[in-house]
């Protein structure tokens, strides 16, 4: 059986499954860093409050830990105290378009979860211009 971490050797089959996995895994990355920084903690505090490798944190942020188990994802959460779900992704948006390209609400949604407050406010303001311009 392979190991999990390095299921990235099949790379080279970019099927649109393994595309979307990818999407996914990068996106759950983003979020994991982003609840870490929030929470004022660096990769090695959180590894250490979860138990787990420092470097395992860095690949999951980085989009290269390709099937993190439940348990590392249940230690992540417990280290930041949060939830697995506020980690995980919403499925209801899609990742990818045909093409294999990431949405432009999957990349929109990316950018908000790393976005300060103060970014949050200033882009819902261009959003409404941008939205009230197109409604005339």
């Amino acid at each position: 059986m392979a190991n999990d971490a390095d299921d990235d050797e099949d790379d080279d089959q970019q099927t649109p499954r393994r595309m979307q996995e990818r999407a996914y895994m990068g996106e759950l990355g983003q979020r994991v860093r982003t609840l870490r920084e929030e929470r004022g903690l660096t990769q090695h505090a959180l590894a250490q409050a979860a138990g787990i490798a420092t470097d395992m944190v860095s690949r999951l942020e980085n989009g290269h830990y390709s099937s993190p188990g439940l348990r590392t994802l249940l230690r992540l959460a417990l280290g930041m105290g949060t939830t697995v779900t506020a980690m995980l992704p919403d499925l209801a948006t899609p990742l990818r378009g045909r093409e294999g390209e990431v949405s432009p609400r999957a990349r929109l949604q990316a950018l908000l979860a790393r976005a300060s407050t103060d970014d949050v406010e200033l882009i819902a303001e261009l959003a409404a211009v941008v939205v009230a311009r197109r409604e005339r």
